[in-house]
């Protein structure tokens, strides 16, 4: 049988440089957002899932992509009503740990936490009592979650352990580097842009983490194929407004409030569907270290 977990790390060979990921909380004044970026081709069919609280679990707000032909669309960052929110992105590879006694995560887990979690102290419980899934499986990610309490961590496998990161200050970023083991960044990495930028944050806004997001924002082309940031989100958990952008266009988000839409119900809807075609973004060429020349016969 296929595994899903694997084919959506296979699906992101592609431009390794490119496709990474990245997220960052930032918590002030009582008020908490997460931002979270997600680099793929821009050929990526990518889907808003909607589920309404059913049958004991929690209603959450997805952004998702099909993995494999009969299978649920498989969440790629969520958020639940109440408004626990998770992501991931990728890490260099490594055997991660397999306890055969324990129950495992299978197809779809981030959506599993959190329809049954709803805080990041919960969360963290639940993924510590369940292991990966045996052999090659593929799940080179790391987790970082935070909920309205201001509470937020990066969940990662390493070393055949669960290792917990949780947020020291004000802000917590991960990009495809362990934050539990110590790796090089280089010094114009989006981990170092992006380092320097929070601490001159001054609230957690829309607006702030906006500015953020630009500079961790990624966009190349190759061999004509278009990849980098498909979309990105902010979710204002104390505000409890979801704020999702396509394809680095920052300034046309689409604004959705939690409480409504769990009103309407469940629903998948194609993410390109929700916003302007042709979407008006930027083509500037950035990639792990920013900024960059654009080359010819790619």
């Amino acid at each position: 049988m296929r595994n899903p977990i694997r084919m959506m790390l296979a699906a992101m060979a592609l431009a390794p440089a490119v496709l990474g990921c990245s997220a960052f909380t930032i918590v002030m004044n009582g008020k908490v957002v997460l931002a979270a970026l997600n680099d793929f081709s821009y050929n990526g069919n990518f889907k808003l899932l909607v589920r309404a609280p059913e049958n004991g679990l929690q209603g959450r707000v997805c952004i998702a992509m099909d993995t494999a032909p009969g299978w649920s669309p498989m969440g790629m960052k969520c958020v639940n009503d109440e408004g626990l929110a998770i992501t991931h992105a990728n890490v260099p590879r490594s055997q991660t740990p397999y306890d055969q006694d324990k129950p495992q995560f299978r197809h779809d887990f981030l959506q599993k936490i959190v329809s049954e979690c709803t805080t990041v102290k919960q969360a963290i419980s639940m993924i510590k009592a369940y292991s990966l899934p045996p052999g090659e499986h593929g799940a080179h990610v790391h987790l970082m979650l935070a909920d309205p309490s201001g509470d937020a961590a990066v969940v990662e496998w390493e070393d055949g352990a669960v290792k917990v990161t949780r947020r020291q200050g004000s802000t917590l970023l991960m990009t495809n580097s362990l934050l539990s083991k110590a790796e090089a960044d280089g010094p114009k990495s989006r981990y170092a842009r992006a380092s320097k930028l929070l601490p001159g944050i001054k609230s957690a806004s829309v607006e702030e983490a906006i500015s953020v997001m630009k500079e961790l924002s990624v966009y190349v082309k190759i061999k004509g194929a278009e990849v980098g940031t498909i979309d990105s989100a902010v979710w204002d958990l104390t505000s409890r407004k979801l704020y999702f952008f396509y394809k680095r266009d920052f300034d046309h988000p689409l604004v959705l409030n939690l409480d409504e839409e769990m009103r309407k119900g469940s629903r998948i809807v194609e993410l390109k569907e929700l916003f302007p075609n042709p979407v008006p973004y930027s083509t500037e060429w950035r990639d792990d270290n920013g900024p960059v020349v654009r080359k010819t016969g790619l």
